[in-house]
């Protein structure tokens, strides 16, 4: 099992992640093949304090459960994004119809929102794709609703 602690806990820029196998011998090959990344100042102090908070932690993972569930029922009103399933705090959409998507991000940077156009990932590539972060109920409301005006 590979997981990475930024994205299994929604805390971007951490960059850590652990594997566990009971496969003695991949592990042997990577400790070999695979060079090890200090922990920075910031992980470290994360790693310190995620107990102390973690009551608090889990009941904000509960509310932004909440908040992306209303956020994918807002999104899929846009008649041109196909958007799919998300268990992150982001939502991938393919641009159906109308614009590209570096079309459309360009687009909605006049409206002081900016998204991530995907067309540069090499998986994604050509897919017109686009990815959207999960913020608050103001914001992605704000979003949605400057998406079907266009």
């Amino acid at each position: 099992m590979v997981k990475s602690i930024s994205k299994s806990y929604g805390v971007p820029g951490l960059r850590l992640g652990i594997l566990a196998s009971g496969d003695t011998e991949l592990i042997a090959r990577l400790k070999k093949e695979v060079a090890i990344w200090n922990i920075n100042s910031f992980g470290e102090f994360y790693m310190q304090i995620y107990e102390k908070y973690q009551k608090e932690y889990v009941a904000g993972c509960k509310e932004f459960r909440k908040e992306r569930e209303l956020f994918l029922a807002e999104l899929r009103e846009v008649p041109y994004l196909e958007v799919f399933p998300s268990q992150a705090n982001y939502f991938l959409c393919r641009v159906k119809e109308r614009f590209t998507s570096h079309e459309l991000a360009l687009k909605l940077l006049k409206h002081n929102i900016l998204i991530k156009d995907c067309d540069g990932k090499k998986v994604l590539s050509g897919g017109n794709y686009i990815r959207l972060a999960v913020r608050d109920r103001r914001d992605n409301h704000y979003l949605t609703e400057v998406l079907k005006s266009l």
